[in-house]
């Protein structure tokens, strides 16, 4: 782990990166000072930088209130769907400050939705898929981020744990999904060219 990856990040990044503050030094006369500084600027950085995505990340994804399932599921199938709002925690939202400082990442859930969609899409899709969750009674969950730590760091000193989704209800969504998919690929697509291809015989 360290010879490929800590290492070479660690070399690169902190003391090569800076190094030719050193020439620079020593030519205006201050010596190693810029380079001191500047590599203590960049350790500082990276772990401010590393504590901002742990808190704007991790913690929409851990919680007493969150759900972790047992199997695979198939992409984009409902049951895909439904994951993506159980396992996923939106910040508090709206404020284009807000957003901003979040980096739009306080719209996990709809980002898990759909991963591609613009940032305001996020923003404007939230509010359908609030509506949706209520209409099927799926928990749509919208916490501020110092509730969201204080659960992850609940979760990570082993004071409450992530709830399991109910294996039965697991079991028969996959399966829902199994015969869904079957009966997509049962259906065969007609291409327009295939189409074309016919009236150009008759």
């Amino acid at each position: 782990f360290f010879s490929i990856v800590a290492g070479p990040y660690l070399l690169i990044h902190f003391f090569l990166f800076p190094l030719p503050l050193l020439a620079l030094g020593e030519y205006m006369g201050t010596g190693h000072e810029m380079y001191i500084s500047a590599v203590k600027n960049l350790f500082i950085a990276d772990l401010l930088t590393n504590a901002h995505g742990f808190v704007a990340i991790v913690t929409n994804h851990a919680g007493d209130d969150m759900y972790r399932f047992r199997d695979g599921c198939r992409p984009y199938s409902g049951s895909f769907y439904l994951r993506q709002v159980l396992a996923s925690v939106d910040f508090w939202t709206g404020s284009d400050i807000n957003d901003f400082m979040h980096g739009y990442l306080n719209y996990q859930i709809e980002h898990h939705l759909w991963p591609s969609l613009s940032m305001l899409s996020y923003k404007r899709s939230q509010p359908l898929v609030k509506a949706l969750c209520e209409k099927h009674g799926v928990p749509y969950v919208q916490e501020n981020v110092f509730t969201r730590t204080k659960k992850t760091i609940d979760i990570m000193t082993g004071a409450s744990s992530m709830r399991w989704f109910p294996e039965d209800y697991e079991k028969k969504f996959l399966a829902k999904d199994a015969v869904r998919e079957a009966a997509k690929k049962e259906k065969k697509t007609v291409l327009l060219s295939d189409k074309c291809m016919d009236a150009a015989k008759e």
